[in-house]
């Protein structure tokens, strides 16, 4: 209405699967060797590998609008003062999971998933240096390597990001049916940090 117009978007979504990393990469192999014909092997493999999806984001909100800037629509003012527009997208969401891993035991072993005790996501420092609770990850014995881990894949939540676009548009009439715009966009208009 008036040159103003926006759309407001809130998605709630959880997206579960066995391995994203086939398609989208970036996933760790799988805890357990599975023997083809061996219905327990694949049952259980199965069972371990079971968690939220890499792309698997709980909360994403987005509010994209425009706004034609008030001013003259006739006479020779209307080149100069008119015809400015205001655009923008603003959105957040909540990060995405990924597993833990032990680099000492995923060279050497079978299984690269220490032992989990708590929940890593509660009471968490959420800083750039330790942003989940490490104190709730064990590392496994040498002698017990052959077994993985009791964490579940894809248990911790990473954190989320949000993200300003704006841009500013000049519209100049040339003829009836013709126009020259002038363009300023700029992205990620307050620089936030999205870590990975």
């Amino acid at each position: 209405t008036r040159g103003v117009s926006f759309l407001v978007s809130y998605t709630l979504g959880h997206a579960v699967d066995h391995v994203s990393g086939l398609n989208i990469g970036g996933e760790n192999r799988p805890v357990l060797p599975v023997t083809i014909g061996d219905e327990a092997s694949v049952e259980r493999a199965l069972e371990i590998e079971k968690g939220d999806a890499l792309f698997d984001v709980r909360h994403r909100f987005v509010v994209s609008f425009n706004a034609e800037l008030p001013g003259p629509r006739d006479g020779a003012m209307r080149y100069v003062l008119g015809g400015w527009q205001l655009n923008g997208i603003v959105q957040a969401q909540t990060g995405f999971p990924f597993t833990v891993i032990d680099p000492v035991t995923s060279i050497r072993f079978l299984t690269n998933r220490p032992d989990v005790t708590c929940d890593p996501n509660e009471e968490a420092p959420n800083t750039v240096d330790q942003w989940f609770n490490t104190s709730c990850f064990t590392r496994r014995p040498v002698a017990q390597t052959a077994e993985p881990g009791n964490q579940g894949r894809n248990i911790v939540r990473g954190p989320g990001f949000a993200r300003t676009d704006l841009s500013f548009f000049k519209n100049v009439p040339l003829a009836s049916t013709h126009r020259l715009q002038f363009r300023v966009e700029a992205f990620n208009i307050f620089n936030q940090t999205r870590f990975n």
